[in-house]
């Protein structure tokens, strides 16, 4: 076999993996976006915005503690209503959203039956008229 043989096996071979890999790509039914309501999100972003200012200028930063398989969220204020929306960033469908109201300042919410990894907590809460809202990331 001679070398302008080598050459063209070779460019063959290498266009037959270029062509497989594009099909794999076309095939797969994965999306980038992290999240599906990404563009309605972008929309509200001012009203979040507002929530996020709300939480800093009125000093309602909760504290989210994890002990064994126990989330604690301590709020500053005593009486709180609202929503928990637990967010897996490797796994969509793991997502889960929880309501609350509380009557005192602290929640507890056994976990263990969420997947262990990294998951992105947003505390959506109403307190005293005023929305709120808190982001973390916590590493279960």
């Amino acid at each position: 076999m001679n070398w302008g043989t080598k050459i063209f096996l070779i460019l063959a071979v290498f266009m037959l993996c270029i062509v497989a890999a594009g099909f794999y790509m076309v095939t797969q039914d994965t999306d980038s976006l992290e999240e599906d309501d990404y563009y309605e999100q972008g929309l509200n972003y001012d009203q979040a915005y507002e929530k996020k200012q709300n939480v800093l200028s009125m000093k309602e930063m909760p504290t989210v503690a994890l002990r064994k398989d126990t989330l604690y969220i301590h709020f500053v204020s005593k009486v709180n209503k609202g929503k928990l929306l637990f967010r897996k960033p490797s796994d969509s469908k793991l997502d889960r959203e929880l309501p609350f109201q509380t009557t005192d300042n602290l929640l507890v919410l056994p976990i263990s039956t969420f997947d262990k990894g990294m998951w992105k907590l947003y505390v959506d809460w109403k307190s005293e008229g005023k929305d709120f809202l808190f982001e973390e990331h916590i590493l279960f």
